[in-house]
């Protein structure tokens, strides 16, 4: 099957919004899929500053849409840094992105979003007269979660995909509001949905759409069950098609050590030795004595314990009895802020910590540590531990959600078959997360040679946006025959 027209779904766009997993989705994976020379269009509000932001563009359609007194304009342009087809819809009365988010403004944001799901659904449908059709939607997030239950209801359903990037945001609109804008019956009484007199945009997501993808296979499981799944274990177990796990990409013009103008010098697999003028400038940054041969530990991201920072604590001072320094970037909670001061206070010859975000450090962290340590008890993308695979950085993970799915752990088998990567660890508790970090570090000192190989094995493997979008294509592939067949069952 062909793949000809798929719209891609969305409510968040960069660098107009912060940056989060729903916009980083939006901003690679369409280029990525046109590359491979697949018709995407991305449809998204047309914000304010995203007005303003992409320039000129052309009116293509004004839509009447239930329960908005005023047309619905619909612009095209292009997604900003990409020639990728972007529409914009101007619905009456969004509020900007960026309004702080109370009650009442929280309200008024799902019942727009609710609008929007509403456009999107007519413009599948062909209302907007455009010169393409759809064979798939692709929503992405849960701001985009009534279109595959609006469009199940149609005459002509189309095939729907939606990715769920968090299983806790479940937000909702009044079922009041939804009763009087004319939507099909069956859909207002489904108790699958509706909850309390609302309807959730994930629920109603994951009952209607066709086929459900997240950010990797891993996590795809963990999502699946409590308490993860988040109360949401009851809908996904109803469905007869699986939670498609597919690791997001990683964008590889931003992040490549051969052309990083942020490292000393750039290197790649064949001058990996270079990496050590990466590892100094780190040490200086940071205040640390420049010491090429001791084990240089970095660690980027918040400091809180869903980032494993409590068990990171207790074992610091016994790690610090080693060759070793660590370095530390992030904002944090204060009850680990504080006593990680006192440390680097005592030991500030061995462990420094700036307690911000920079994306200068950071790419030099990812480039000059010997070491990436991501602790994170729950991380769906797991992006800097397969940034620091593509540094010659060896990550040391929990072995859970995208971590586990990125890094293969070194010992005996991995090494003779070339696929050893990092480090896993099961993070249970501090004497295990201590026991790896001894392994890890005792690899590095007495192995150089071996380590330098397991380097290149990370630097060699893709994560790239191209792969990813090569595995969206075929969900879509299947999505669309699962509708054609018949054998979508709501």
């Amino acid at each position: 099957m062909n793949i000809h027209n798929v719209l891609f779904a969305t409510s968040e766009i960069a660098p107009h919004q912060p940056l989060s997993q729903v916009t980083e989705m939006t901003m690679q994976l369409p280029p990525a899929i046109k590359t491979l020379r697949r018709h995407i269009y991305v449809v998204a509000p047309a914000y304010h500053k995203l007005l303003e932001a992409v320039g000129n563009s052309t009116l293509r359609a004004e839509l009447k849409i239930n329960g908005i007194e005023a047309p619905v304009r619909l612009s095209e342009s292009k997604l900003p840094g990409s020639s990728v087809k972007l529409l914009l819809a101007e619905i009456p009365g969004f509020p900007d992105p960026n309004s702080k988010v109370g009650e009442t403004i929280s309200t008024a944001h799902n019942k727009h979003f609710a609008h929007f799901c509403q456009v999107v659904t007519a413009i599948a449908q062909g209302e907007a007269a455009l010169d393409w059709m759809p064979q798939l939607v692709h929503c992405n997030g849960w701001q985009t979660g009534l279109v595959p239950a609006l469009l199940a209801h149609q005459d002509k359903p189309i095939a729907t995909l939606f990715t769920l990037h968090q299983p806790g945001t479940q937000e909702c609109v009044a079922l009041e509001t939804l009763s009087q804008w004319g939507l099909p019956p069956a859909l207002m009484s489904d108790d699958a949905i509706v909850k309390d007199g609302q309807v959730c945009f994930t629920r109603a997501a994951l009952r209607y759409a066709d086929n459900i993808s997240t950010t990797s296979p891993t996590y795809a499981r963990e999502i699946s069950t409590p308490p993860l799944s988040n109360g949401l274990e009851a809908v996904m177990q109803q469905r007869q098609t699986p939670l498609w796990g597919i690791l997001n990409g990683i964008n590889y013009q931003q992040w490549n050590p051969a052309k990083d103008k942020r490292l000393p010098r750039s290197y790649n697999s064949h001058t990996l030795d270079d990496k050590v003028l990466s590892k100094l400038a780190l040490q200086r940054e940071f205040n640390l004595p420049p010491r090429e041969n001791c084990c240089l530990i970095g660690i980027i991201g918040d400091l809180s314990t869903i980032e494993g920072t409590d068990l990171l604590l207790k074992i610091i001072p016994s790690l610090l009895q080693q060759n070793v320094q660590l370095i530390l970037l992030g904002r944090g909670e204060m009850e680990y802020v504080a006593p990680l001061r006192e440390i680097c206070l005592n030991n500030s010859e061995q462990i420094a910590a700036h307690i911000r975000e920079d994306n200068r450090l950071s790419h030099l962290i990812i480039g000059g540590a010997d070491i990436y340590l991501a602790l994170s008890r729950l991380d769906p993308c797991a992006s800097r531990a397969r940034l620091a695979l593509r540094y010659g950085t060896l990550p040391v993970v929990n072995n859970g959600s995208a971590l586990a799915d990125s890094v293969t752990d070194t010992c005996e088998d991995s090494i003779a078959n070339n696929t050893a990567s990092g480090f896993l660890l099961d993070l249970t508790d501090a004497t295990t997360l201590l026991s790896t970090l001894n392994r890890a570090i005792t690899y590095y000192l007495e192995h150089p040679k071996e380590w330098k190989k397991v380097a290149i094995n990370g630097m060699q493997q893709d994560f790239s946006w191209r792969k990813t979008a090569r595995q969206y294509i075929d969900l879509y592939k299947k999505t669309i025959e699962s509708r054609e067949n018949n054998n979508i069952q709501v």
